[in-house]
């Protein structure tokens, strides 16, 4: 797998554009104020139910699920329906003045509004539903990425934009002598010689900075100590990360493994 074949993923437009369903749970009253609340949002598609009972048969269908807190209902949905599906986005409309609960602020996925602003003019509620589903949407595109990086055959690195590995598969590990964990964190400059890092720094990452793609040889630099010729091919997001693919020039392949025991 080549920079070319990440950046796409890591570089894909906001899933966000998809249409979102929420799933409205609660008394007519507040069903009908979520309906009006985003209706003017042609991305926005509202189901409704009037308990948590109803609701959950169709939570697989659901890509955000919307109930007052607190009452019977939001506090139950909360309850039950993140048990069953600890990774749905939920939007609760709090009354104001009404204090929230830890579960509710240690939740990664539950976002709370004031009812008369969420549903007032303005679209506050359809902005904050598309929010929290773009979230969640885009962290599980990026498993499903890092995923295809671990299973990838080629020794593959994420930096982050201020330098340091943020995701190496285990290709990547052994080829400079390193376990996973210690590359965590680890400036990338510290796996090639200095001739190798100027040379990265003043000619491969403007390169890339500027939307295109490099490859040259460099010298890598093992957790040992010990310098081996690479090749290494580097691409990128417009965020200001780096992906390295690096592959081993190296007569003996299994120096790399050894230094890691």
């Amino acid at each position: 797998m080549t920079p070319a074949a990440i950046a796409p993923d890591l570089e894909r437009r906001s899933p966000i554009a998809e249409e979102i369903t929420a799933l409205a749970v609660g008394d007519r009253r507040h069903i009908e104020r979520v309906e009006a609340a985003v209706a003017d949002d042609d991305r926005l598609a509202v189901r409704t139910a009037p308990s948590v009972a109803d609701a959950l048969p169709d939570l697989d269908d659901a890509d955000c699920l919307v109930a007052s807190y607190p009452s019977e209902n939001g506090t139950e949905l909360l309850e039950r329906g993140t048990r069953q599906t600890t990774d749905r986005p939920v939007v609760l409309l709090v009354d104001e003045g009404t204090t929230v609960g830890d579960a509710v602020r240690s939740h990664r996925w539950i976002d709370w509004l004031d009812r008369s602003a969420a549903t007032g003019d303005g679209g506050q509620l359809g902005r904050q539903i598309r929010s929290l589903v773009e979230r969640r949407r885009l962290a599980g595109l990026t498993q499903r990425s890092l995923a295809g990086i671990e299973l990838a055959g080629d020794a593959i690195a994420i930096v982050a934009p201020d330098g340091t590995v943020q995701f190496a598969n285990r290709g990547f590990a052994m080829q400079f002598g390193y376990s996973r964990d210690e590359l965590s964190g680890r400036s990338w400059r510290a796996l090639f010689t200095d001739d190798s890092v100027d040379r990265l720094e003043t000619t491969a990452v403007p390169t890339v900075a500027d939307g295109w793609r490099w490859t040259g040889s460099c010298t890598g630099r093992r957790k040992s100590g010990v310098t081996f010729p690479v090749q290494v091919r580097l691409g990128g997001p417009e965020d200001g990360s780096l992906v390295f693919v690096v592959e081993s020039l190296d007569a003996d392949p299994e120096a790399a493994a050894d230094d890691s025991v």
